[in-house]
């Protein structure tokens, strides 16, 4: 499932902004981006249970990774 296809599901980005209370072109362009914002995961499984959808896969999500063990990024930040 791809993002397109879970907001579609959803009744698209204009419904979901409506029920995230963002504005639509907030969503599209998270959309178009191919990730969305971590914080809306809940949010946006509460919808997809809500509409009888799959709920999606966190790697739609933009949620943070940790570097494997041992890995050297080259300094902290």
């Amino acid at each position: 499932m791809t993002i397109r296809d879970l907001i579609q599901a959803l009744g698209g980005y204009r419904s979901v902004a409506k029920r995230l209370g963002k504005k639509p072109t907030t969503v599209h362009t998270h959309m178009q981006a191919g990730a969305l914002p971590a914080a809306w995961y809940d949010a946006i499984c509460i919808l997809a249970r809500e509409k009888g959808a799959v709920e999606p896969s966190r790697s739609l999500f933009s949620f943070l990774s940790v570097e494997k063990e041992g890995s050297d990024t080259g300094g902290a930040e």
